[in-house]
């Protein structure tokens, strides 16, 4: 109801990926191209079979080298596309313009990822991956969050947000290499509660797997508070030759 109001108040001129112009809403914040773009992108390559990152087509294997060379602490992980345009751009605009509206179309395509791979099932309980500090005062939010609450919407599942917190800061991880970002992550996260997670098959959302650090310190981080199984949904992924 409250992004209906939005619409009719202040209904969006621009697609928000291209920015060609026409009549956009949160339903559909982008045009039939990039709409296109997205759903073509999403059958490129295959994928990895455990953590989900696109593989080249000459791979000759159904995991990509990091899983081959380490098995994640999670159990499965998808994504709705590749992290490169428009996809890219998507999450771009929803983190760091602000355009929260996005969430609602992004959450659902989301949604639709863990509908569609059984694998995912069962599942117990949705939590979003908590961001730092500086970055809520930078945004207002959490965008793991936001999209999260739409997933959560679409599945009929309840979310938690405070039994996953971030007890350590770290910085930003974009420049890092895949050390660095470990090496900064470890042990940066807590579960406030783990009665409420003993047992359980956790969704856990982000919304970039790139090197994937973070939800293995998620996943590792709720597994070893006695969570059942650890699956993770993002909107875009990264590519694992």
């Amino acid at each position: 109801m409250v992004n209906l109001l939005m619409d009719l108040l202040f209904p969006q001129r621009m697609c928000c990926i291209c920015q060609q112009p026409g009549m956009y809403s949160t339903r559909q914040p982008w045009c039939p191209s990039c709409d296109d773009k997205l759903i073509e992108l999403q059958h490129v390559h295959m994928i990895c079979d455990r953590c989900g990152k696109y593989l080249a087509e000459d791979c000759g294997s159904s995991l990509c080298k990091d899983c081959k060379n380490r098995t994640p602490p999670f159990e499965l992980s998808r994504a709705v596309g590749p992290y490169e345009e428009p996809y890219r751009i998507a999450i771009k605009v929803l983190k760091f313009m602000g355009r929260k509206h996005l969430a609602y179309r992004m959450g659902k395509m989301m949604a639709e990822v863990v509908k569609n791979e059984p694998r995912f099932w069962p599942i117990d309980m949705i939590i979003p991956v908590p961001s730092t500090r500086a970055s809520i005062k930078q945004r207002g939010f959490n965008q793991t969050e936001v999209l999260g609450c739409q997933i959560s919407k679409e599945l009929k599942l309840k979310m938690y947000c405070n039994l996953l917190v971030r007890v350590k800061e770290t910085p930003s991880q974009r420049e890092c290499s895949r050390e660095e970002r470990e090496k900064n992550l470890l042990q940066a996260f807590a579960v406030k509660n783990a009665d409420c997670i003993k047992g359980k098959n956790i969704l856990l959302v982000d919304d970039v797997f790139t090197t994937g650090s973070t939800s293995r310190e998620c996943a590792r981080t709720l597994l070893d508070h006695g969570a059942g199984k650890v699956k993770v949904i993002t909107w875009a992924t990264g590519k694992g030759y």
